[in-house]
């Protein structure tokens, strides 16, 4: 037995894989032999050549020193699998996908005492937020706020169960096994089987109940299959695939898109639809690779002008969920990632929004505005002809109830107040929350929202004061009190209002898993509140907005101007043909003098012409 305990990072390699395939092809790591490892395995070190710190010379320090970077992996055949242990930093040498990404995860929740806990690292997958919970200590994982509707488990710390502790005291689990252990080489092969049969066990249900509600697929050979489902409806606008952009956007900014990675830009969209996209591919689509998604095509935000604002890649701008055969699970693509959703958690999902979902007391959405002659959503038109469609609703679109020094909070878009039977002073609340379309990957944004604003208002004074203010000057002098009554007793009722072209038939499954999760969340905490709350969707009745070029096209010639070359407008097409059109192409710029070409160029307010990246042709 070894006199003392060592650390050890355990991966178990997916069948197939061993030490002759598992490696990186431009790995610098060196097979050792004659070394007393155990019979059949095999070992690589990384052995760099010593190197100056580079703080050395940047603090002029004169003492001789070095620094070396030294590693290790043994390849350990354990029956039909093999193990790849790692010390020191050289796991990075491992293909992608030559491992298990949840080993170490699933064994350490087979092993550990679900009271002993220690640490958490947790990430809710929707609006990509990360935490890691850790405390003084042992407890359970529900004081490590951690919520299985939501987040998702990357990896835990704590101490094991009493019948494992002659394996070791304390594990750390995510892709790897991080242990501590105090055994010689030949035992090495033994615990890894025990780890195995820990690997393959599905006792930590009991245990942990619904921690794999959601987990992502991280396996690249897992990710192959999803992938063809995406491009099979994809290539065939099957209508299961939706775009999205994967950022919180605010309609009141007017956003537009474009389309990049073809023959030139797309024309300018004022919404996000995959037709759209769709349409800039044409006949490209039945052709469509994954690797075109993924790193040739883009979406753009815009103006109404196509002055681009953010890009994003159109993979990780797609939503989308399959249901492959034989498995009980529902697969779901967001924001470039892909997870896996336990089909019976699903239902549950789907269940407990269905029962909010309630047909909209709200006109439908048909106030678009102009924006540079282009028609364009406006959450903020709509907001305002609610408050004079409906009498008694009032728009509180921007205001802000924030205590003094913090953020803006809007308390709401809408708010209004009614008679109400069972409470208290017989009248209750109503707080609209309105959000154009179902697309956006963080409506989540929107319900957390409704949730922090109600939260101001019956937890902080200040908030409420606004919130009174606030209603008084937008009645005019009418009498306040009908409006600010249920505050006394909090008789409120949250609506999350959903602008869309969907049926408000298919009640939640009109959005987004992530959407849904962030939305069940919210209105958990405002059940646990004794709040009333809803999910809303209004019509969106506002014409079709076809797409426009963010260019004009015409001819121009190459002249020579002195030393330099100059292209400008031929005459007679109501440019000023005496203002050099500039960011030309280099074929054009570069061409003989007298060359003609049709060029598409866009013209400022100032009399600036610009072509830019767009397309252009020699002229007959």
């Amino acid at each position: 037995m070894a006199d003392k305990s060592r650390p050890f990072s355990i991966y178990l390699l997916r069948v197939g894989y061993n030490a002759a395939n598992a490696l990186v092809d431009d790995h610098e790591l060196e097979a050792v032999e004659g070394a007393d490892i155990p019979e059949g395995a095999t070992c690589f070190i990384f052995d760099a050549e010593a190197k100056r710190p580079w703080w050395r010379g940047y603090f002029g320090i004169e003492e001789d020193i070095w620094q070396e970077s030294k590693g290790a992996i043994l390849f350990l055949p354990v029956d039909e699998r093999c193990f790849a242990i790692s010390f020191g930093q050289v796991h990075h040498n491992l293909r992608d996908i030559a491992y298990e990404y949840d080993f170490g995860l699933r064994v350490t929740l087979n092993m550990l005492d679900p009271k002993q806990l220690r640490s958490a690292d947790m990430v809710e997958p929707g609006p990509a937020r990360r935490k890691r919970t850790q405390v003084p200590i042992s407890t359970e994982l529900t004081y490590l706020d951690f919520d299985a509707n939501s987040e998702i488990i990357k990896s835990l710390t704590g101490k094991v169960k009493p019948e494992f502790e002659e394996l070791f005291k304390t594990a750390t689990g995510s892709a790897s096994l991080k242990i501590s252990l105090k055994i010689d080489p030949s035992q090495l092969a033994d615990r890894c089987a025990r780890f195995r049969q820990l690997y393959e066990s599905d006792d930590y249900k009991e245990s942990f109940p619904n921690i794999e509600n959601i987990t992502p697929v991280r396996n690249p050979a897992d990710i192959a299959p999803l992938d063809e489902h995406l491009l099979a409806s994809l290539r065939s606008r099957g209508g299961e695939t939706t775009l999205t952009i994967p950022d919180i956007v605010d309609y009141r900014d007017r956003t537009c898109c474009m389309f990049a990675g073809g023959e030139g830009p797309s024309q300018i969209y004022p919404d996000i639809s995959l037709e759209q996209f769709y349409e800039y591919v044409g006949d490209d689509l039945a052709a469509l690779t994954l690797d075109q998604l993924k790193r040739r095509y883009r979406l753009i935000l815009t103006d109404t002008e196509g002055v681009a604002d953010k890009s994003y890649g159109l993979y990780r701008s797609l939503i989308f969920d399959v249901e492959p055969e034989g498995e009980d699970a529902i697969y779901h693509l967001c924001e470039g990632g892909w997870y896996k959703v336990e089909r019976g958690f699903a239902a549950r999902l789907r269940d407990y929004l269905d029962s909010k979902c309630e047909l909209t007391d709200l006109s439908p959405y048909n106030h678009d505005v102009q924006s540079n002659g282009q028609l364009v959503y406006s959450e903020e038109s709509y907001n305002a002809s609610m408050a004079v469609a409906h009498p008694g609703v009032l728009c509180l679109d921007r205001k802000d109830i924030s205590p003094s020094g913090a953020t803006a909070i809007e308390p709401c878009d809408l708010y209004t107040s009614r008679p109400a039977e069972g409470t208290a002073p017989g009248r209750r609340g109503f707080f609209y929350h309105i959000k154009i379309s179902t697309r956006s990957s963080h409506l989540s944004h929107l319900f957390n929202q409704g949730l922090n604003s109600l939260e101001l208002i019956a937890h902080e004074p200040a908030s409420r004061e606004k919130m009174e203010t606030i209603i008084a000057a937008e009645l005019n002098g009418a009498d306040p009190t009908p409006y600010i009554t249920p505050f006394v007793h909090s008789d409120y009722k949250v609506v999350f209002g959903v602008i869309t072209h969907k049926d408000p038939a298919g009640l939640s499954s009109n959005l987004p898993l992530f959407s849904k999760l962030s939305l069940m969340r919210a209105m958990q905490r405002l059940d646990f509140a004794r709040i009333l709350c809803a999910l809303t969707f209004i019509p969106d009745k506002s014409p079709a907005k076809g797409g426009h070029m963010p260019y004009q096209t015409v001819l121009v010639e190459v002249l020579q101007e002195g030393k330099r070359k100059v292209i400008r407008a031929i005459q007679g097409q109501g440019l000023d043909i005496n203002v050099n059109i500039k960011r030309c192409p280099k074929a054009v710029s570069s061409s003989q003098p007298g060359t003609r070409f049709n060029i598409s160029v866009k013209v400022g307010e100032n009399g600036y012409i610009s072509s830019f990246h767009w397309p252009y042709a020699l002229a007959d």
